[in-house]
């Protein structure tokens, strides 16, 4: 049986993630809303939060950023540079990029390039040009396009941030020239709508963290599905395990969203190990389940000749085996001459 679930997947080879290492990293590059934001998701699990050093660092992250001038630094800065990792910046930001006068503005700096022979960013024109047929749409419909309008306003946020994906980068600068020409955004309401759910379910931040990762329209349509299953935790969680585990994950909805976080400590081998070991072999693997389930001595017991299984090389195992059956051959033969002799006696 240990064999054949190796065969599956060797748990030996799954390693817990240690948040720190990245989490200072990221804090050396100042970008505390990012450190702040991971270390948060490992906190969570047991092993990260009975860390005294990641505890006193997180509650460092969370003064850090709670501190007027910090909030002051981040306001200014969405106001000058268009941009910021923290929400009282991205407010800041993205309010001209709402109103007509951002997409103006844009297209203006875009002409000048243009003009000046530099070269010109087409995924903001496109995006300009977008938001400019959306804000006419929104008046003759009374509002009822302003979801569209603030899709586009998003993904403008997103390029000067860079979070937009290579693959919707070419859908934008295609699907605009339609819509300049159609005076419609019916061609793109594909693209918008799951942006808008995803942002009304997990704010801009998390929205664009997750736009990121994927690599097409079918992804994008997958971290929607995910998003309404992990809320708040499907940025990170695609984050540590990689934009191909939405697939995988996506592919087992009957297993606990608590046992998916819990392999995403493990990285993207952590959620294959789930999908082809099945949640209870899993987790009894990893040793999660004698923590959030109680036991009974013979649990307690069964607990232990696992982590003594789990421990064996898989060449001894095999070793084990094979003596087993020349074991078993070899007393089977002696057995069978015992009772042999004596038939073959009585026949003669």
């Amino acid at each position: 049986m240990i064999l054949r679930e190796r065969k599956l997947f060797d748990t030996r080879t799954l390693v817990h993630i240690d948040p720190m290492p990245k989490t200072w990293e990221l804090i050396k590059e100042k970008k505390y809303a990012d450190a702040d934001e991971y270390l948060s998701y490992f906190m969570q699990f047991d092993y990260v939060k009975e860390n005294p050093k990641a505890v006193e660092l997180s509650h460092a992250l969370k003064e850090k950023r709670d501190s007027f001038e910090y909030k002051k630094e981040k306001l200014i800065e969405g106001v000058i540079e268009g941009k910021s990792d923290e929400d009282i910046g991205k407010v800041s930001a993205i309010a001209s990029d709402f109103l007509v006068i951002g997409d103006i503005r844009d297209l203006v700096i875009e002409g000048k390039h243009y003009m000046n022979d530099k070269k010109v960013d087409s995924v903001v024109v496109g995006l300009s040009t977008l938001g400019l047929v959306a804000t006419i749409s929104t008046i003759y419909t009374l509002g009822t396009t302003s979801s569209a309008k603030t899709s586009i306003s998003i993904l403008k946020y997103g390029k000067k941030a860079g979070k937009i994906p290579p693959w919707l980068s070419r859908v934008i600068v295609k699907e605009a020239k339609i819509s300049k020409e159609t005076k419609s955004l019916n061609n793109v309401k594909n693209i918008l709508e799951p942006i808008y759910t995803l942002y009304k379910k997990l704010g801009l931040k998390q929205t664009l963290n997750l736009l990121k990762e994927t690599k097409s329209l079918n992804e994008l349509k997958g971290v929607v599905k995910l998003s309404k299953r992990f809320g708040k935790n499907s940025g990170e969680l695609i984050k540590v395990t990689g934009s191909k585990s939405i697939k995988y994950i996506n592919s087992m909805p009957k297993v606990k969203p608590n046992s998916v976080l819990y392999a995403s400590t493990y990285g993207d081998k952590g959620v294959v190990a789930l999908k082809r070991l099945g949640e209870a072999k899993f987790l009894n693997r990893v040793k999660f389940l004698s923590r959030v389930s109680k036991t009974t001595y013979k649990g307690n017991f069964d607990s232990v000749f696992n982590r003594l299984l789990n421990s064996l090389p898989t060449s001894l195992l095999f070793g084990i085996t094979f003596f087993g059956v020349f074991y078993f051959l070899y007393k089977s033969f002696f057995i069978f001459r015992k009772i042999r002799l004596p038939i073959l006696k009585t026949v003669k």
